[in-house]
């Protein structure tokens, strides 16, 4: 393995991958926007030019996802890299430069909207293909490189990746953890709750049948509620279940009496919870609500990601940080947002972490960045890690 590593540097170009990297952030896949087909085309063109065959597989117009294998002759294990394609809309005031027009400062650091998430991670992951094609490797078993459509939404790529006939032994999703091993992540479900009334004109109905007064009745409920959940459900690692009420619209203008409140929750959600239970528990709180305080409502979930988690000891979490752990100094941590893990580790049931170049802190803000030495670094532990998890 030692001599095998010395020869992968000898393929290395670090100016190459930046070269790569650079162009995939150059080129917009907002979600909503311009969507992802630019990308995964140019992602395409680089594998084939490569001398790695790569299709498209469309979830939906303009939302392709890029599918590509690099098989050795010998049996072994199948190691599946994975990123999404697409990144969130480039608003806001103050950039400093245009967001894709990936600048590099003076200091390394690259910029541009989906630097960090997570045109980086995916850069690193189909270089490490590259330069282990150069090689004639893997010898044994099987790296499978996945880079999907439409993570920041609906998940529409990760819907059609589950039509495919597609496992493996272990999964690697490179969204921004600072090069850290991420062993999982709570899970997230959304609700809408609404109250109805009826409109009239505030000065002239007698007895007005107010849609915020109502909902303004069972809101604390749900609150008492969600502080209860914070304490009595705890998991070891990923710490608590999280209920919190983020939105309320209500009425229209201020002398009309409000037909509709609507609010919507926001459920954090943890391995041992399923949709069914979540939604039941809220059902069950908000019936009570509705009793005590004399309130119709209307309720109906219409998100859901679960959770996803792998043990510490497993060989996947435990190789990854070995690799990594020549380069920095590696945590083993949770991932505080969500992502496509689930989908993998849940539905496929494959061993699953997330691990890639950049912080989570520079995901979706203006003036994103990553540091080039991280796509570097990320993409020679990809190279290693294909190696060592596939014989």
């Amino acid at each position: 393995m030692a001599k095998l590593l010395e020869r992968i540097e000898t393929v290395f170009d670090e100016n190459e991958l930046i070269h790569i990297f650079k162009e995939i952030v150059k080129t917009p896949s907002e979600n909503p926007g311009d969507y992802e087909e630019a990308v995964a085309i140019k992602i395409q063109n680089i594998l084939n030019e490569k001398g790695i065959p790569a299709r498209l597989v469309y979830a939906d117009a303009k939302r392709p996802n890029v599918y590509a294998v690099l098989k050795g002759n010998d049996e072994g294990k199948t190691v599946l890299y994975n990123g999404h394609l697409d990144v969130v809309p480039a608003r806001g005031d103050g950039w400093t430069h245009h967001p894709f027009s990936a600048f590099e400062d003076e200091d390394g650091y690259i910029y541009g909207r989906g630097a960090a998430d997570m045109k980086s991670g995916v850069a690193a992951m189909l270089y490490a293909a590259i330069c282990l094609k150069r090689l004639g490797y893997p010898k044994k078993g099987t790296l499978r490189l996945f880079f999907n459509a439409d993570e920041e939404r609906s998940n529409k790529g990760m819907k059609q990746f589950l039509m495919e006939k597609w496992s493996a032994d272990y999964a690697i999703i490179s969204e921004p953890t600072s090069l850290h091993v991420a062993i999982g992540h709570r899970g997230a479900a959304r609700f809408i709750l609404k109250t109805r009334g009826e409109a009239g004109h505030s000065c002239f109905v007698k007895n007005p049948n107010n849609a915020i007064e109502k909902m303004s009745r069972l809101l604390p409920y749900l609150f008492t509620y969600g502080e209860r959940l914070r304490k009595m459900r705890v998991h070891d690692f990923l710490g608590s279940a999280i209920s919190n009420v983020n939105t309320i619209r209500g009425g229209t203008v201020a002398n009309i009496i409000p037909d509709e409140c609507v609010v919507e929750i926001d459920r954090r959600v943890l391995p041992s919870e399923n949709i069914e239970d979540v939604t039941k528990e809220y059902i069950e709180v908000l019936d009570h609500a509705a009793k005590e305080e004399g309130v119709e409502y209307e309720f109906y979930n219409y998100a859901f990601l679960g959770a996803s988690f792998i043990d510490k000891e497993h060989p996947l979490v435990k190789i990854t940080k070995e690799i990594a752990d020549k380069y920095k100094t590696t945590k083993i941590t949770s991932f505080e947002a969500t992502c496509e893990a689930p989908f993998f580790s849940v539905e496929k049931n494959i061993p699953t972490i997330i691990f890639g170049p950049g912080s989570l802190a520079e995901a979706h803000v203006v003036n994103e960045k990553v540091h080039k030495s991280e796509v570097i670094i990320a993409a020679k532990i990809f190279a290693e890690l294909a190696l060592k998890l596939s014989t």
